[in-house]
């Protein structure tokens, strides 16, 4: 009887290892053998499932955000305070992307950089940062808006509020990742949420 094969786990060991090899050698410089000998398959196999490198890496990105999004879904789930909540909205982006999955962002980097200089529009689209914005932006208005309903945040244009805190999330892990002796990325964090925040808070 001939071995049934779960193709959603395969093309999981797939993305993970292509990755890895991404993180390595580049994205430039990975070659789809290199990912097929990375996975432990044949080169002919990677193509039941993938038909060249930026499907891979699109397979792979979108699963992120879908596990970052379930993540802080599943983190402000049963907190009502919405002052706790905004915390750890930004507490559970420290914690993914400086945990395990903290090697993507120099693969996305790296991917987006290639992208912008062969003009590649295809890719470009891939990481599609207008809506990860909007996405990320939507879910912390929801939650200034509650603070506000409540009293517990003072009257603010919620939309530009959170586009600055995203700001400056966005310029805080970029300098981190540029150089991560320089930056101390839980300190900043810290001061984002506890000196920064601070300001919104009724008194």
């Amino acid at each position: 009887m001939p071995k049934v094969v779960d193709k959603a786990a395969k093309k999981s060991e797939i993305v993970n290892a292509a990755m890895k090899v991404f993180a390595q050698k580049g994205f430039a410089n990975t070659k789809m053998s290199d990912i097929a000998r990375a996975a432990k398959i044949g080169k002919g196999t990677i193509y039941e499932y993938f038909h060249n490198k930026n499907d891979i890496f699109e397979h792979g990105f979108l699963s992120l955000m879908e596990l970052w999004e379930t993540n802080i879904a599943k983190r402000i789930f049963r907190i009502t305070d919405p002052e706790e909540k905004l915390k750890a909205i930004f507490y559970s982006f420290l914690d993914f992307f400086e945990g395990d999955h903290s090697e993507i962002i120099d693969v996305m980097l790296d991917f987006w950089a290639e992208a912008i200089r062969q003009k590649d529009e295809q890719r470009l689209r891939v990481i599609n940062l207008e809506k990860i914005y909007q996405d990320f932006r939507e879910i912390i208005i929801a939650v200034l808006k509650e603070g506000i309903r409540i009293g517990r945040f003072k009257p603010m244009n919620t939309f530009m509020v959170a586009s600055l805190l995203i700001g400056m999330t966005d310029g805080l892990m970029l300098q981190w990742i540029m150089n991560k002796d320089l930056i101390d990325i839980k300190e900043a964090y810290r001061c984002l949420i506890e000196e920064v925040l601070s300001g919104i808070y009724m008194k």
